[in-house]
């Protein structure tokens, strides 16, 4: 009977500090995870061939959450990684406004903010000494830029793919892009 006695309370014990170990951890705030798609269409000012010379682009289109968005950011080649290809990330944050005026920031290809890996960018020869690049990259919030409905994210990210109209390669001439991508956005409180 005592050995029972001193097993239960043990394990009475164990149990109490298990529960107060969980409610205690910042771990238990209520998180929400979203399905995220965006699609769009933008411009370059150029397609940039120099490594860490930062290339201004904006975008207009749809977004879950976001609505019809407009936005803003820029990109810089990391290093050329083979004769037509390179890796790529944002020299600063996209940030994609809402209609209302919500901002949604996100760094691309940053792997300091969470990417597994850099951007990588692609071009492809077509006739008429023209080229067409493909970006792929992926994206993740910077939670501290994000305002309004977007205040509360927390996590998440998605990849996202852009393909550039053709152009002169290292021409300064501006370069249309549309784009599409895929994922999740994690928003803190049960957004």
């Amino acid at each position: 009977m005592i050995r029972r006695s001193r097993c239960t309370s043990a394990l009475s014990s164990l149990v109490m500090l298990v529960v107060g170990l969980v409610l205690a951890s910042p771990q238990t705030q209520a998180q929400v995870v979203k399905p995220f798609k965006v699609t769009g269409a933008g411009t370059a000012d150029y397609v940039p061939v120099v490594p860490f010379v930062p290339v201004f682009h904006d975008a207009t289109g749809e977004a879950t959450e976001l609505g019809h968005y407009s936005g803003a950011g820029e990109v810089q080649l990391l290093g050329f990684t083979g004769p037509t290809t390179a890796d790529f990330d944002s020299a600063v944050p996209f940030v994609f406004v809402a209609g209302n005026g919500d901002e949604l920031a996100f760094t691309y290809g940053d792997t300091t903010n969470g990417a597994a890996e850099p951007g990588q960018v692609t071009l492809f020869p077509i006739p008429g000494g023209l080229f067409v690049a493909v970006w792929v990259a992926e994206f993740n919030p910077v939670p501290e830029l994000c305002t309004g409905r977007f205040a509360k994210v927390i996590g998440g990210s998605f990849i996202m793919v852009a393909v550039t109209e053709p152009f002169v390669l290292g021409a300064f001439d501006p370069v249309g892009y549309s784009w599409s991508g895929e994922g999740s956005l994690t928003f803190a409180n049960g957004h």
